[in-house]
């Protein structure tokens, strides 16, 4: 399977993020979005399309605020600065591999919990389906106790039917599983790139 081009990666993110920001407002009409993410470009372009399409689903009556780290040591002060958003998307994906993305998200998790975050948190499906998140909570039982008491979600697709699912998270003997709650069609030009990123 042929790689995309980093032209392709953009449009890639920026059709992704169209989707997840629509599927996002749907139904929250005052919502404000905070999103976590690291420095790469392809993660740039999913937040910026992302935020967009929230705030035009919402009619701009929305809020979004970003915080940008490199590594895991500057996650609890940048979660801090998004401790007030009614919705936390942790977005660590992009270029950026499991040797990066794995601790972010294990130290995004403890931020969260450090600043006794009372909203909503949303898992890329980049920290989603590896499992980093199911493994930072497994081996620690009072940090899965934390989020086991929030509105969890995260999203993924299925390439088959051409569908973006966006998933309510919930535990089941003590591991994490997501359920769809909210389902959107893919346009053709989407599930072609998605496919060949696979």
């Amino acid at each position: 399977m042929e790689k995309l081009t980093l032209a392709e990666q953009y449009t890639l993110r920026a059709l992704t993020g169209r989707v997840i920001g629509q599927a996002l407002a749907q139904g929250v009409p005052d919502a404000s979005l905070g999103i976590l993410t690291n420095r790469t470009y392809i993660c740039a372009a999913l937040t910026g399309a992302l935020e967009a399409a929230f705030l035009t689903e919402l009619g701009g009556l929305g809020q979004v605020r970003t915080a940008v780290v490199e590594g895991p040591g500057e996650v609890e002060e940048a979660v801090r600065t998004l401790a007030d958003v009614d919705l936390l998307f942790l977005a660590f994906g992009g270029e950026a591999g499991a040797d990066l993305n794995k601790p972010l998200t294990e130290a995004a998790l403890r931020a969260v919990q450090a600043t006794d975050f009372d909203g909503e948190v949303f898992f890329h499906v980049r920290i989603w389906a590896p499992g980093f998140v199911s493994e930072a909570l497994g081996k620690d039982p009072k940090l899965r106790s934390f989020f086991e008491e929030l509105p969890l979600l995260t999203f993924t697709f299925d390439l088959d039917r051409g569908l973006f699912l966006l998933n309510e998270v919930y535990f089941e003997e003590n591991e994490p599983k997501a359920e769809p709650v909210r389902i959107l069609p893919l346009t053709q030009e989407h599930l072609d790139l998605l496919k060949r990123s696979l």
